[in-house]
This record gives structure tokens, sequence and C-alpha cells, in this order.
């Protein structure tokens, strides 16, 4: 799902050149002519943008799993990334999912009858992480890569789909320790609710982890907690000094004073959906927000999440390139650093000899602008206008702290689980005996 490869291999293979190409999108190979051949592919640049890798490099093998971290460090990742869940026996662990029917096997395995909904936390079956201990994990289940395109039929790297091997944090912490990286990313979600339901206190588990692993003393590699809850953070900001990401998980159209202010008392840079920065309407994109130039005069960097290759997810006006649109978020709205499924698109980018040509940069490097190809549609076939994106605002932001974790006297969610769990069995094993009439 990389045209800009696709040309690269026809250009640029060390073999042989073609003298031409046919095209339907002339700015892919003209990019790939004009800008990314004889790359110094060896060149070690961690600066701007930062590319943040989403679950490893989860666009080619199954996320959080020790070949995906391998893959995005070979690829040029300047921060790996580790989304944290803990495990029934309160085990941190590497997981894109606090759900484990979203990337593992666990729906043909032995523990598929503990399925249920949890509102707190989504309105879906699952069986969680919570549900399971570390070795029902490792011992029985297998990643799964992820599908996020199931519907185009686009299947992510079928030869890898199981492979790899789950990792806890601890495991995370080491493999990183040697890495040619600028820094770590954990994320952290869900922390009330694993507090108040299940006794756990989330924060209180990371920073042991990061403790024991010698990353309180370190200074190599920077350590960024990234989380969509304010109480999450100031937790952190109260205990430690690492790099604090707030996560803007809804489209807003840009940050008001009030929220600013907020964010700043407990954050150093925020991440913001692709959405919240080029607006869509049906795949066209329809104006650039002030969000980013609002959060950088604030003083806090800003992170676009989350990049993929596929066609799919990307607009039209980027004509089915994922080069373009980093290049749109980059030169165009100007983001500190891209959080992405596919490392090496990213570190190729930073890498394009185009990069830093000012005013000397050609045509078909510019960012495309937002809402130009939108225009060039008849009126009566364009979409309808959208309903205006709402502001952030101080309350958006505002939490109150973390609850303390819940005593042991307390009745668990586990055994209440357990319990509707047996009543369902029981009615199942009524009905079978005494069908109704």
């Amino acid at each position: 799902y990389d045209p800009l490869a696709e040309y690269l291999s026809f250009i640029d293979n060390g073999a042989f050149s073609v003298d031409g190409v046919l095209t339907d999108f002339p700015v892919t190979p003209s990019e790939a002519i004009g800008c990314f051949t004889n790359l110094k592919k060896s060149k070690t640049d961690h600066g701007k943008p930062l590319i943040i890798s989403h679950n490893g490099a989860s666009g080619d093998y199954p996320a959080c799993t020790d070949l995906a971290y391998q893959k995005a460090v070979d690829d040029g990742a300047d921060v790996i990334d580790c989304p944290v869940q803990l495990t029934k026996d309160g085990i941190p662990i590497c997981m894109s999912s606090i759900n484990l029917m979203d990337d593992t096997t666990v729906a043909k395995s032995q523990f598929a009858s503990q399925t249920a909904v949890i509102k707190d936390i989504e309105s879906v079956l699952g069986v969680f992480t919570f549900n399971l201990t570390w070795d029902d994990i490792v011992k029985n289940l297998r990643p799964k890569i992820s599908t996020p395109f199931s519907s185009f039929k686009l299947d992510r790297n079928p030869r890898y789909r199981n492979a790899g091997n789950f990792m806890r944090l601890s495991d995370f912490l080491d493999f990183t320790k040697d890495k040619d990286l600028s820094g770590i990313m954990i994320s952290v979600e869900h922390a009330a609710f694993v507090a108040e339901e299940l006794g756990f206190d989330m924060v209180d588990s990371v920073i042991k982890t990061l403790d024991a692993a010698g990353y309180s003393n370190q200074t190599a590699q920077k350590v960024m907690i990234q989380s969509s809850n304010s109480s999450v953070l100031v937790k952190f900001k109260q205990q430690t000094k690492y790099d604090l990401v707030y996560m803007i998980n809804e489209e807003v159209k840009d940050a008001a004073p009030s929220s600013l202010a907020a964010i700043k008392k407990f954050a150093d840079a925020v991440s913001v959906e692709g959405n919240s920065i080029f607006p869509e309407n049906r795949h066209f994109t329809t104006y650039q927000t002030n969000l980013v130039e609002s959060l950088q005069n604030a003083g806090l960097p800003v992170y676009v999440y989350t990049l993929m290759n596929e066609f799919a997810s990307q607009p039209y006006d980027f004509f089915s390139d994922a080069t373009a649109q980093i290049n749109a978020y980059v030169q165009g709205a100007g983001v500190n650093g891209v959080i992405t499924d596919f490392p090496a698109t990213a570190r190729r980018y930073k890498l394009n000899t185009c990069m830093h040509m000012g005013n000397n940069t050609p045509s078909f490097m510019a960012p495309a602008r937002p809402g130009d190809l939108l225009q060039i549609i008849s009126k009566p076939a364009q979409p309808p206008a959208m309903s205006p994106m709402p502001l952030l605002t101080g309350s958006d932001v505002a939490e109150p702290p973390l609850p303390p974790a819940r005593t042991a006297q307390a009745p668990s969610l586990a055994s209440r689980m357990q319990a509707h769990a047996a009543i369902v069995v029981t009615l199942a094993m009524l009905l079978a005996c005494h069908p109704l009439v």
C-alpha cells in the first residue's frame, strides 16, 4: 500500500532504471524521481518531524509484539510506544486494546466463553486483559494483525497474521534500552475504571516498572506518557519528571484559551486526530483548522495520529499517497511529529532531499491545500455542508482526581462477572432441560 515505494522499485533499485512511467497520479512518481532517489538511509536524525510508532510497526506485524517493535526500530522510528493494559494478576503489558478480541486469537480459545459487555469501556462484547492472567495470555493466545480496512478487502501482511510474541511492559523496557531511539511513549487509559473496579493503580504500576528498569535515572532516552485523561497526567506530573502528552480524542476545530491554560498545567505536548487539523467531508478535506497554531503558540508541540499507508485511510486530496499526506501535515500544518502504523514511510519522508529547499521546493512537493479538490466538483454534486466542529474548552479537559484503588473488601468486577456468567450458564442448562413450549 505504498505507491512511492512501487515507483522507486523501478527507478532506484541498484540494478536498473526504467526510462519513464505511465500513471494516473503524476505527483507520486514526480516525488520519487525528484526527492527520494539515492537517500542516505543510514543517516540518524531524531529531529522534526518526530516519528512515533503506533503499537510498533503495526502495519507490518501484529500490534505490540516483539516483531512489530523490532521492525519499528529498524524502520527508523524515533519513539516506540507501549499502550499499557493490566492483566488479572496485575501485570502491566503492552497491548493495543484492553479488549483482547481486537488483536489476539482469544475468540478461538477456551476463554471465548468469558465475553461480556462492559459499558464503562465499550459497548461491544469483549474478553478483556483483566479477565486473564499473563500466563493465560502468553500460553494460550496468539497475536492477530489489525485489519482496519477489511471492508475494502485490504489485509495486512497475511503471511505474518499471527506472528510475534506478546510483551510485558518490563520486556518492552528491556528491549528499548540499547536501541537508537530518542525516547519511548507509554499510553495509559481506563485508569479510573481499573482502580475502582479491579483494585489496581495503573499509574503506580507503570512508575514502579519504569523505576525497576532504570528509567527514573536514565537521560539518553526520554520517557513520554500519553493519556486522554488529564487526571492520569496530573498524577504522573506529581510523581515523576517524564514528558506528558495529552491526547485529544475528539474532533475539535480549535482550543479555547481556558483549555490551553488547563493543558499547560499538566502536559508538555498534545496529540490530535488528523480530522482536527484537516476536517473531512465525504473523504474530501474542507479547510485547515487553527488547532495546531493555537497549541504551538501556547508552547505545546503537536503530534498527529494515526497515519497509515492504506489509501482508504486518506482523503482524496492526497491522491492515495501516504507521503503526500505526511507532507500536508508536516509542511502544510506544521505538526511536530507523526504517530504512524508505518514508521518506514515517515522515515523515508524525513530523509527526502527536498525537505529543506525553502522557496526552491518543487511544486510537486508543495503540500496539498485543504478544500481545493472539493471546489473542483460542480456545486450540485458537492456533499452537504458539515455541522460546525466544536471548540475544546476548559471543561472538556478538567477531570476529578483519579480514585484510589478499590479495597479488597469491595466486590470486584471479576467476581461480579463470574456470578453473572454462572447465572447465564444455569439458565441455559434449565432451558435445555425444560424447553419453553
